[in-house]
């Protein structure tokens, strides 16, 4: 029906291109055709429009909600306001178990007649205080010198005897260890610091864990031999745990 429309001198030409194109591939026929049947000019318009359809396709921004990664908004709401410093933990000595409540500011002095218990722990009636900033050896532990062992936690007590002198002294409370004891830093008759005293001497340790104060006392005594450092020794706090306490 197609051919009967068309002029016999182009119906004939497409007879002879027919009969032509049945030597070449498949393929190539329905072009070759096509060429003949279109006016030049619009194939090449017509590969102009195809390719202007698929970039435009490949190039499409996606729809709404679509292939797009969608923030979260920020929150609008303040962050909460802190009621103030974080609590600092008491002074605690021996052990690892955790501070109840907050350091305090050291109490205004108050005088007293104390007893020595050990090399840093005193006795004032019924109650036990502990003398800030050092670690004196125990009772019961032993130490090294000159080849031979000695009980240098008696000898630490021995010490803090010596400088207590008369007993009387003008203490501080500046905190509570984990036995409810009141941590102290205390001065003798003479106005001396005891706890420092004993580090100079060398019957006791700085416990750097809890304080600084007296590292310059234990350079000095270490330097000197003095006391413990004259021989060999296990520094308190690793004896206790050995000891299981």
């Amino acid at each position: 029906m197609f051919r009967r429309r068309l002029p016999p001198d182009l119906r004939d030409a497409l007879r002879a291109a027919e009969r032509a194109g049945r030597a070449l591939p498949r393929r190539g026929r329905w072009r070759r055709r096509l060429a003949m049947l279109l006016p030049g000019a619009l194939v090449p318009s017509l590969l102009v429009i195809l390719a202007v359809v698929v970039m435009r396709d490949r190039g499409a921004v996606p729809p709404e909600g679509q292939g797009r990664i969608v923030m979260p908004a920020p929150d609008p709401s303040p962050p909460a306001a802190r009621s103030g410093p974080p609590a600092m933990p008491r002074v605690i000595y021996g052990g690892s178990a955790p501070a109840p409540a907050q350091v305090a500011a050291p109490t205004d002095p108050f005088a007293l007649r104390a007893a020595v218990v050990d090399g840093d722990t005193l006795a004032y009636g019924g109650e036990r205080l502990r003398l800030n900033g050092i670690d004196a050896p125990e009772m019961g532990q032993l130490c090294e010198r000159q080849g031979g062992g000695y009980h240098c936690g008696e000898q630490a007590r021995a010490a803090l005897n010596r400088i207590l002198g008369s007993g009387a002294l003008t203490c501080e409370a500046i905190g509570t260890d984990r036995y409810h004891r009141r941590v102290v830093r205390c001065v003798n008759a003479e106005g001396q610091d005891i706890a420092a005293a004993m580090v100079a001497a060398g019957w006791a340790m700085a416990y750097r864990r809890y304080s600084v104060d007296y590292v310059p006392q234990e350079d000095e005594a270490r330097a000197h031999g003095r006391g413990i450092w004259a021989g060999r020794f296990e520094p308190p706090w690793d004896w206790r745990q050995r000891q299981g306490y």
